[in-house]
């Protein structure tokens, strides 16, 4: 039995729906001069190793990073375990962030004020001139040149005001795969999703995306 018309109208709704709309809302995003902003991404290849064993709540993000409008260009600083010989540490754009396997999206924002935005552009400038390497032991120290993504926004949004953005580190017990990965029993670290139960964020958008090519 053929489908109807209708039936095919419907079929091409759908499509449209789940692959074309979101990346014209993605496109049309609009940002705020003086804001802050966080921004995670979900990957197919990370999600079952990282969203589902230790986040806090959140089982699509994968990723996260920080960013700001800069003279109208919108800059997403985030440290990645991407094969770099210069630093982890990246400056996406909306699309480069999005790039690479990404299928999922939410953008979120800060009620941060002017102080605490200069404050934002002065570490993530001072962090941009430092070589940084990505953490891949996961573990907290002072050094702020070995990161991972999730260290690093907590770290910039601590130094931007130590008391509003107080967020404390995650412990967990390891299972045997991870103990042995990682060479210890537990691990205290900051989840991607860190900061989503504070007062001081508000989800902007989330959306499933077409995947693209690398």
């Amino acid at each position: 039995m053929k489908p109807s018309f209708y039936t095919k109208i419907q079929f091409l709704l759908l499509l449209f729906s789940i692959n074309s709309y979101p990346q014209y809302v993605l496109k049309n995003l609009k940002f705020e001069k003086n804001s802050l902003y966080l921004f995670c991404r979900g990957t197919i290849a990370k999600s079952g190793l990282i969203a589902e064993k230790f986040n806090n709540t959140d089982k699509k993000i994968t990723h996260v990073g920080i960013g700001y409008l800069d003279n109208n260009v919108l800059k997403i600083y985030n440290v990645t375990d991407c094969d770099s010989t210069k630093t982890a540490l990246i400056i996406d754009n909306l699309d480069s962030f999005t790039s690479n396997g990404t299928y999922y999206l939410s953008v979120w924002k800060c009620n941060n004020n002017e102080r605490e935005f200069l404050k934002l552009k002065e570490i993530c400038s001072a962090f941009s001139k430092r070589k940084v390497y990505f953490d891949f032991s996961f573990t907290l120290n002072k050094n702020d040149t070995v990161l991972y993504c999730s260290e690093f926004c907590s770290r910039v949004l601590k130094q931007i005001n130590s008391r509003k953005f107080d967020f404390k580190p995650k412990k967990m017990i390891l299972e045997s795969y991870y103990k042995a990965l990682l060479n210890r029993e537990e691990l205290i670290y900051y989840p991607v999703d860190f900061f989503q139960e504070s007062p001081h964020f508000t989800k902007l958008l989330e959306i499933t995306l077409k995947l693209k090519k690398s």
